[in-house]
């Protein structure tokens, strides 16, 4: 099935009513689908939670699959943009941006929404289910958020390090984005644990800082060297 079909609606005009039904129907099946996953979340539970009748989810979306690939579509969205936008000012904002100030600034937008915001964590859990029991076509995840923000950040990573070469910039964003994902998990297990030290160790703000320091030191390695050898 193509990301085409399963992110289609049934109405692409909707009245405005319409489309507050719409976004109620995606705020109430990405709570559920967060909380119990694609298949224990029912539409009847969902529609029931939106205050809509049991139709609507057929009437907007097409059926349960095509409302859990929208669910993902809009946050992936919200998040895309929000990394981009970070890499963007980075860059705009400063005459000679450093590459500690694109590494801050993108490591930030990436992580923040995910430990500090409500929404952020509904997003782990939702990709977490996902990983567990996957009902989307991979592709979903590379066009709508992996490809443009890689492209992007080795760009800019390019920019403001000339020594370094695309294969080597296309794979140090890889290695950046393991790195938060895994603080991403480091910082929800220090938080929800008893141990204080845990939680005064990892914060965000900590971690950040030393994402971007070790990231830098390793990006202007490869950068000198010209690439991997």
């Amino acid at each position: 099935m193509s990301t085409a079909t399963l992110t289609s609606s049934t109405h692409s005009h909707p009245t405005e009513a319409s489309a507050v039904t719409r976004e109620r129907l995606l705020d109430a099946a990405e709570t559920l689908f967060a909380e119990r996953g694609f298949r224990a979340a029912s539409v009847r539970d969902i529609t029931q939670r939106a205050g809509c009748n049991l139709a609507a989810v057929n009437y907007h979306f097409g059926g349960k699959l095509n409302l859990y690939s929208a669910v993902f579509v809009r946050r992936m969205g919200q998040l895309r943009e929000r990394r981009l936008d970070s890499i963007r000012r980075s860059l705009e904002q400063h005459s000679t941006t450093s590459l500690e100030r694109l590494l801050r600034s993108f490591t930030s937008a990436f992580l923040e929404p995910l430990v500090t915001e409500s929404a952020g964590r509904t997003w782990v859990r939702l990709v977490a289910h996902e990983m567990a029991d996957p009902q989307l076509p991979p592709e979903l995840f590379l066009n709508e958020m992996m490809a443009p923000v890689q492209q992007s950040l080795a760009d800019a990573l390019r920019m403001v390090c000339p020594g370094l070469d695309a294969e080597s910039a296309d794979l140090c964003v890889h290695s950046l984005v393991a790195q938060l994902v895994h603080v991403v998990h480091l910082h929800r297990c220090a938080t929800s644990g008893k141990d204080p030290r845990a939680q005064a160790r990892y914060t965000p703000a900590r971690l950040i800082e030393h994402v971007v320091r070790f990231s830098a030191a390793s990006i202007r390695v490869l950068a000198g060297e010209g690439g991997v050898r």
